[in-house]
C-alpha cells in the first residue's frame, strides 16, 4: 500500500490489485448519479442556479457568519437539504453555532491532531462504495480501543474530519453515507467514557448539524453491554435516526444485502480481496487535503474582517488544490 498520484494529479492510495483510496471531487457526470439527484434531490441546472443564487445572498447577509460562497462550499449544504435554501441555511447556522458551542472538540480539526486515532485503526474508508453508490466509514470502538491513549472526544473530533472529507464528494452529496460501528470487546470500563453530556453533543452534531445525506448506521459484534447503553439514550434519538440505526451483531449477511458483496471484506461476508487500509498511512492521504480542513477551520462565527480575508484566499486554494489547477 502506498500514496500514489493519478493523471489529474490528485492523490490516491494504492491498495494493490487495481484497489484505490481516493476522494472524489469531480462534479457528478454519470447519468445515473444525475438521475438520483433529480429524483431525490429535485436537482435541476434552473433550481440549481437560482438556489446557488438566494443561498449565497442569505450567507452575505449574516454579517458575523463567514463562509465561501464558491459553488462547490454551497452544494455541501444545498445538497443534503434537497436545495431548500432556508433549510440549507438553518444547517450552516446550526452548524458553525454547534463549533462555537463546543470549541474542545471542533477547533484545529486537523489530521495531526487526530493522529491516535488513526495510529490505532480506529477509523478507516472502505475503497468501494456500496450498491447504492455510498461512501462508507468503518469505525472500531470496542477492543481496539485504547481509552487511556485515545480518548471518546479524540475518536469524535476524527469522525467530524473523516465526514468533512467526504461531504466536498458531490458523489456523496447525492448518494449519501453509511457508517459501520465495530463495537467487539467493548468493555463495561469504556462504556464509563460514554456520558450524557457527551451522547447529547454527538446526537445534537448528528441530527442538528452535519450536512450530509447519513442513510445508515449498523452496528456490528454488539454486545448486551452496549444494548443497554444504547436503551438509555434511546428515547434521545430522532425516529428519522433511530430506523437508520440496525444491530446487526454477528449477521453480516444483513450488512451484504443492504449494501453488497463487492465492497465488504471477506471478514463481513464481502467479496473485497484486499485488507483494510493501515491507519498510519490514511492520515497520510488525509493530510494531503489539510488545506479543505483548514477553510473549514477557519469558517464560522467570527467578527474579524481578517478572518473573512483568510477565508476567502483558503477557499481559492482549497479549490485549486483539489482541482489541481
Amino acid at each position: 500500500m502506498s500514496i500514489k498520484y493519478g493523471d489529474d494529479k490528485i492523490p490516491y492510495i494504492d491498495l494493490g490489485d487495481n484497489y484505490k483510496i481516493r476522494l472524489e471531487y469531480e462534479e457528478i457526470s454519470d447519468k445515473k448519479t444525475i438521475d438520483k439527484a433529480y429524483k431525490e434531490l429535485r436537482e435541476t441546472p434552473e433550481l440549481k442556479c437560482s438556489a446557488l443564487k438566494e443561498f449565497k445572498e442569505m450567507i452575505e447577509g449574516e454579517s458575523d457568519l463567514i463562509f465561501p460562497t464558491e459553488e462547490p462550499f454551497m452544494l455541501t449544504f444545498l445538497r443534503p437539504s434537497k436545495y431548500y435554501t432556508k433549510s440549507a441555511f438553518q444547517k450552516v447556522q446550526k452548524y458553525f453555532k454547534f463549533k462555537q458551542k463546543h470549541k474542545k472538540v471542533c477547533e484545529q480539526l486537523v489530521v495531526d491532531s487526530v493522529r491516535n486515532v488513526f495510529d490505532d485503526d480506529l477509523i478507516k474508508y472502505m475503497p468501494l462504495r456500496d450498491k447504492h453508490g455510498r461512501r462508507i466509514l468503518y469505525n472500531h470502538c470496542g477492543k481496539r480501543w485504547n481509552s487511556e491513549r485515545v480518548s471518546i472526544y479524540d475518536i469524535f473530533r476524527a469522525m467530524q474530519l473523516s465526514l468533512i472529507a467526504s461531504m466536498c464528494e458531490p458523489a456523496t452529496q447525492v448518494n449519501g453515507v453509511c457508517v459501520i460501528m465495530d463495537m467487539e470487546g467493548l468493555s463495561l470500563g469504556q462504556i464509563m467514557h460514554f456520558t450524557p453530556s457527551f451522547a447529547a453533543m454527538v446526537l445534537e452534531w448528528t441530527q442538528e448539524c452535519i450536512p450530509v445525506r447519513l442513510k445508515n448506521i449498523f452496528i456490528i459484534n454488539n454486545s448486551y453491554i452496549f444494548n443497554m447503553l444504547f436503551a438509555i439514550f434511546k428515547p434521545f434519538i430522532s425516529s428519522k435516526l433511530r430506523k437508520r440505526i440496525h444491530f446487526i451483531n454477528k449477521n453480516y449477511n444483513i450488512l451484504t444485502e443492504q449494501l453488497g458483496e463487492h465492497c465488504l471484506p471477506k471478514q463481513l461476508n464481502g467479496t473485497l480481496p484486499i485488507d483494510y487500509v493501515d491507519g498510519k498511512l490514511l492520515a497520510d492521504f488525509l493530510k494531503l487535503f489539510d488545506k479543505q480542513f483548514d477553510l473549514i477551520n477557519l469558517s464560522g462565527y467570527n467578527k474579524n474582517p481578517e478572518q473573512r480575508k483568510f477565508v476567502e484566499e483558503g477557499a481559492k486554494e482549497a479549490l485549486d488544490h483539489i482541482t489541481q489547477k
